[in-house]
């Protein structure tokens, strides 16, 4: 496969460069669910980043076509043979950066995560993690996301009244993420958590599929309205499923009775 060709040039570029203390792999390939259209995607701990390039760096795993810089403040390379990279390219002394993760996202196995580890201290900031796979199942997660959910739907309920239906539909894909991870926490299938959509079609069966397909629109008017409207049914399906507080079925009963 095109992507583990190039991430075996990747470790092997990292050995043997002098300045590359230390590869931290992360995403589908490191959980076993890498294919011909996945990502590679890489911390890259440097020693020095006086005139360091990284995009020359990356092109030496492959010809790029494209390198930039995106929102979130990762550098993405589009190489020549359209494979996808992320990278981020740190200096060794902000290794621990590992640590904040703790308790938030879900680790791999740490043997395919640590790439490269010149010095030892990836290995000595992995070994202080404490929780590789976070408990998502809790009365705090669920209370949180419930509330979550609420504002959305209040927010999607607005923009649909002021006939902004652009809007309510972007909108509304913020209702479908925080119904699908309360749906995930409902029937314990938490494995793709940070993505609630990825592998949908694998992880949920087909009664939850086909609930969530009915909160789904195109940009006609009277779809979102329709979706909108089933999303209201499956929150209240879900705070009863799930025993949320009074609270906030009451004020989700508002919303409805004030939708419209």
């Amino acid at each position: 496969m095109t992507q583990l060709q190039m991430i075996n040039k990747t470790k092997s570029i990292a050995q043997q460069d002098e300045n590359i203390s230390a590869v931290f792999m992360y995403g589908s390939f490191t959980k076993n669910e890498g294919d011909k259209y996945s990502d590679i995607e890489f911390y890259i701990f440097v020693k020095n980043k006086e005139n360091f390039s990284a995009e020359k760096w990356v092109n030496q795993i492959h010809p790029v076509a494209l390198y930039f810089i995106n929102e979130y403040g990762t550098e993405v390379a589009i190489f020549e043979n359209l494979v996808r990279g992320e990278f981020h390219f740190l200096k060794t002394e902000e290794i621990e950066i590992i640590k904040s993760w703790d308790g938030i996202v879900t680790f791999s196995d740490f043997d395919q995560m640590n790439l490269i580890d010149k010095d030892g201290y990836l290995t000595k900031t992995l070994n202080q993690i404490k929780t590789k796979s976070p408990e998502r199942i809790t009365n705090e997660n669920i209370l949180w996301l419930s509330q979550s959910l609420l504002n959305v739907v209040l927010t999607t309920s607005n923009l649909i009244k002021r006939e902004e239906f652009a809007h309510a539909h972007h909108s509304l894909s913020n209702v479908q993420k925080y119904l699908l991870w309360l749906i995930r926490a409902r029937i314990n299938k938490t494995q793709h958590w940070e993505s609630p959509t990825k592998s949908l079609e694998k992880d949920i069966d087909m009664t939850w599929y086909s609930a969530y397909k009915t909160i789904t629109s195109d940009l006609n008017p009277k779809n979102i309205i329709l979706a909108f409207e089933n999303s209201l049914n499956l929150s209240e399906k879900l705070f009863d499923e799930l025993n949320i507080e009074t609270k906030l079925n009451e004020i989700l009963h508002e919303i409805r009775k004030n939708y419209r």
